[in-house]
C-alpha cells in the first residue's frame, strides 16, 4: 500500500507494464480494479502529477492477480478480491493514524537549529520592513497635514479684507497696464497713419507723372511741320 512504500524503490507505469508484459492502459485498468476492491484510492504511491508508482510487491501481486484471472476462470474483480485481501477498516484507519503521527514527529525532529535561525531571521526582517513602512507612512501623513495647514492659512488670507496699501498697489498696477495698452494702441495708430501717408504721397507722385506725360504728348501733337520751300523756277518745270 502507499504508506508502506516510503523506503522502497518504485517503478513508473511504463516500466511496470513492460515487466508485466501488458500495455500501460491495461495496467491502469488493473490498478483501478484493485483500488475499487480495496476501497482505497491511495493504494498505490503517486507522483506530484498524480501518476501511480509501483513497488516490487505491487508488481508481484499484479502478476498473481493476472495469472489467477486467466487460469481459474475468474473475473478480474473476483481475482482481485482473492489476491488483495482487505483487512478490517478500523484497523487500517488506526494504522494510518499511527503512521501519520509518526511522520509528523519525525518531520518535527528533523527541524534543526539552522532552520530555526533562518525562520527567526526572516521574522526579524519582516518586522523591520513593517516598521520602515509604518515610519514612511507617518512621514507622508505629516507632509499632507503641513500642506493642508498651508492651504487653510492661504484661504484665510484671501478671505481677509484688502488693506489700503494693497488696494493702492493694485490700482497702480491697473493704471500701468492701461497706460501700456494705450501706448500700444497709439503706436499702432501712428504706424497706420504713416502707411496711409506714404500711400497718398505715392498716389500724388503717380498722378503728377501721368499729367506730365499727357502734357508732353499733347505738345508733340501740336507741333506744325514746316512747309517745304520751293524756288520760283519750279513753277516752270512743274507745268
Amino acid at each position: 500500500m502507499a504508506s508502506d512504500h516510503n523506503f522502497e524503490e518504485l517503478e513508473v507505469p511504463a516500466k511496470t507494464a513492460e515487466e508485466l508484459h501488458i500495455s500501460v492502459a491495461t495496467l491502469r485498468k488493473y490498478s483501478l480494479i484493485v483500488e475499487k476492491v480495496t476501497g482505497n484510492k491511495d493504494y498505490y504511491e503517486r507522483t506530484k502529477q498524480k501518476s501511480r508508482l509501483y513497488s516490487a510487491k505491487d508488481i508481484e501481486d499484479l502478476k498473481a492477480f493476472r495469472a489467477l484471472s486467466k487460469n481459474a476462470d475468474l473475473t478480474l474483480q473476483e481475482a482481485a478480491r482473492q489476491i488483495f485481501a482487505v483487512s478490517d477498516k478500523k484497523t487500517e484507519e488506526a494504522k494510518k493514524a499511527a503512521k501519520m503521527q509518526k511522520s509528523v514527529a519525525t518531520n518535527t525532529a528533523t527541524v534543526d537549529a539552522d532552520q530555526v535561525v533562518k525562520l527567526l531571521t526572516m521574522l526579524q526582517n519582516t518586522i523591520a520592513s513593517q516598521n520602515k513602512a509604518i515610519e514612511d507612512l507617518q512621514k507622508q501623513v505629516a507632509r499632507v497635514e503641513a500642506q493642508n495647514k498651508k492651504l487653510i492659512d492661504r484661504s484665510h488670507q484671501l478671505a481677509e479684507p484688502e488693506s489700503d496699501d494693497f488696494k493702492e498697489k493694485a490700482n497702480d498696477k491697473d493704471q500701468e497696464a492701461a497706460k501700456k495698452i494705450t501706448e500700444e494702441q497709439k503706436s499702432e495708430q501712428e504706424a497706420h497713419e504713416e502707411i496711409l501717408k506714404k500711400a497718398r504721397e505715392n498716389e500724388e507722385k503717380r498722378r503728377k507723372q501721368q499729367v506730365e506725360e499727357n502734357i508732353h504728348r499733347t505738345l508733340a501733337q501740336m507741333q506744325i511741320r514746316p512747309k517745304k520751300k520751293h524756288h520760283w523756277w519750279d513753277r516752270f518745270f512743274n507745268k
